[in-house]
């Protein structure tokens, strides 16, 4: 069976900060009703892939397409044309309400409780007032409402309960099942193992090993020892903070 052609995809990307590169040569590729996770130690640019296809940051050099097309430049225009952004600290406002936080999404309230009805009974109450886990609860439906063609998602499930992450990583599976792209960025490698088809290992801002989840598994040991235990040490000085 012919696998289908990719929604997103990267190839050749160059990408950094100022002058200064993280990406190398990164070619990664999302496709319809597929997670792909992206694994790799801090500072080996799993944000900073992330922001690149959102169109956050723009390449050095290398393509980004959409659909085998140039994708728009820009985070607006690129959302605009199907591409959900879940950043690592939660976009979410804070003085709002749970009701009002969800208005704001391309989806709106409704359809978003169909796809987080947990949320309901926490409509008026501020999200300054909710947990982590209520807020990337809502962070998540308000993105999948919009029905993007894909979405990208920074560290959804990091610091959160068990139940909580088994319900955000249901949905994402859920999504996937109906045809959304899916790339994560996940911390715990046996997490990412058990919702994700495919697993890319990067390192210093190139894709060191790439397959399909049962593949990956059976070099998890190798996986850990190799790329995950202990941050990269060519972190770029002088990025402004930026987490790579």
């Amino acid at each position: 069976m012919t696998a289908p052609a990719p929604i997103l995809e990267a190839i050749d990307l160059e990408v950094g900060y100022g002058h200064l590169p993280v990406l190398h040569g990164l070619s990664v590729a999302v496709r319809p009703g597929e997670i792909v996770a992206l694994l790799g130690a801090n500072g080996a640019g799993k944000t900073t892939t992330l922001l690149a296809l959102s169109g956050v940051l723009n390449p050095i050099a290398g393509l980004v397409l959409l659909d085998g097309r140039p994708a728009p430049e820009g985070l607006h225009r690129r959302s605009d044309a199907g591409v959900a952004l879940i950043c690592e600290d939660r976009s979410v406002f804070m003085g709002l309400t749970c009701r009002e936080n969800l208005r704001l999404g391309r989806g709106g309230v409704e359809e978003s409780l169909t796809l987080m009805p947990e949320l309901e009974p926490l409509l008026d109450r501020k999200v300054g007032l909710m947990s982590g886990g209520e807020q990337q609860m809502l962070t998540l439906a308000r993105a999948l409402a919009g029905s993007p063609k894909v979405l990208l998602a920074d560290e959804l499930t990091l610091g959160l309960a068990p139940l909580i992450v088994a319900r955000l990583l249901t949905r994402l599976r859920a999504a996937a099942d109906r045809g959304i792209g899916v790339l994560i960025v996940e911390e715990r490698v046996k997490r990412a193992l058990r919702v994700a088809d495919r697993v890319c290992v990067l390192r210093r801002g190139e894709i060191v090993m790439e397959g399909t989840a049962a593949e990956m598994g059976s070099r998890l040991a190798e996986i850990e020892a190799s790329y995950l235990s202990t941050a990269d040490e060519d972190q770029p000085v002088g990025s402004g903070g930026h987490r790579t």
